[in-house]
């Protein structure tokens, strides 16, 4: 499991707001002076609403209930009390309305549209109800209150809507970076397993040229290659099992034929950077050219991000070692403090497409102090 890859984070705006609607109420506090009873239950029955406007960033399941219900229990208080609150705009209270604003713009923005509309509905109707029950609005003197309550209204919903269209648009971007990258590391798995075919066929055919060659004059020398041939012919077949798509265009980091010394090699360079790392190595006698050139890409990939991401880590390990279950696990963590890889690039979903290519697990993610990947790699390949 890897961490999704989001757009920009929709809740960094609720602390402003949140600031801003507890200004609004305790300017309202500080006009209505003695508040009274009636005064006191206007003000603390404000409270829930500034609440849940708040809170609807992240969760709008009893947003517009307790917004619809406090709304119509403070008009029934300020008529049954004669409450007199400062007013913009707007038949509800500063506050009130501010946080009307919030919600309808939230709401239009992150819910469906169907539940979007029954939700501003609910907040024009009650608004509508506290025109009636605050003030002499059939009568006609709230005729202007009323008039710029539309007009705010139609503001946040204009607002709620242009979010909402960034949003999608940028949903539609992030989705096609995420396929690009996909795309580019299978084409890099597919090249470097190609690499490997094209090797083992090489040696195919030079066996099977050389056994052209004595069949004529020794037939039993020709008779001697051919587990050669059959080896190397199974071990192709192996390769393209796990051969997918086309070659790529560019060229990866190099990668030699001795696993070891390409992690050290990277795990130097990360030393020269400046960042302390360990690292243990416990592979098998062989590893298949193709598994070890993956598991060096996840190492590169591993610790680039940790240069990139990690907020002064003091240690970075690098634990490559068998499993009981004939896999090769793969550990790259550090003790930074957590960093957030969707704001950057899409390193994650190659390394997990990867992964999934060879029939392997992979996860990325924060534990309790840094961030860790994790991989595991069958030795025997993907069946």
């Amino acid at each position: 499991m890897v961490l999704p890859l989001s757009p920009v984070d929709s809740h960094r705006g609720q602390w402003p707001i949140a600031a801003v609607l507890a200004l609004l109420m305790l300017g309202e506090l500080i006009i209505m002076g003695d508040l009274g009873t009636g005064g006191a239950l206007v003000w603390l029955l404000t409270v829930p609403i500034c609440i849940v406007a708040v809170t609807s960033f992240k969760s709008r399941a009893f947003t517009i209930p307790v917004a619809v219900v406090a709304i119509f229990l403070v008009s029934l208080v300020m008529g049954f009390f004669h409450v007199s609150v400062p007013t913009i705009l707007s038949p509800l209270t500063i506050a009130e309305t501010g946080a009307c604003l919030v919600i309808t713009a939230v709401v239009v923005r992150e819910e469906p549209r169907r539940s979007a509309t029954w939700s501003v509905g609910a907040l024009v109707a009650v608004s509508f109800f506290a025109a009636i029950t605050r003030g002499n609005w059939l009568f006609g003197s709230n005729y202007n209150e009323m008039i710029g309550s539309l007009v705010l209204g139609f503001a946040a919903v204009g607002t709620g809507l242009y979010f909402r269209a960034r949003d999608a648009e940028s949903g539609r971007l992030i989705a096609a970076a995420v396929t690009d990258a996909q795309k580019e590391e299978r084409i890099a798995l597919a090249r470097e397993l190609h690499d490997v075919v094209a090797h083992h066929v090489t040696g195919m055919l030079v066996q099977a040229q050389a056994a052209l060659e004595v069949s004529g004059n020794d037939p039993q020398a020709a008779h001697r290659l051919l587990p050669g041939m059959v080896r190397s012919g199974t071990e192709a077949l192996g390769a393209m099992r796990r051969l997918v798509g086309t070659l790529r265009q560019g060229e990866t980091e190099a990668a030699t034929t001795d696993l070891a010394a390409d992690v050290i090699a990277a795990v130097e360079r990360t030393r020269e950077l400046g960042f302390e790392t360990r690292l243990r190595i416990d592979l098998p006698d062989e590893v298949a050219p193709e598994l070890g050139r993956s598991v060096l890409r996840l190492v590169q990939e591993s610790l680039t991000n940790v240069h990139k991401h990690a907020v002064r880590p003091t240690m970075i390990d690098v634990d490559i070692s068998r499993t009981s279950a004939g896999a090769l696990r793969v550990v790259v963590a550090d003790d930074g403090q957590v960093h957030e890889l969707n704001q950057g690039g899409y390193g994650l979903v190659g390394m997990r497409e990867r992964v999934d290519l060879l029939g392997g697990l992979f996860s990325a993610g924060p534990r309790e102090t840094g961030w860790q990947v994790l991989a595991e790699l069958p030795l025997e390949g993907k069946k």
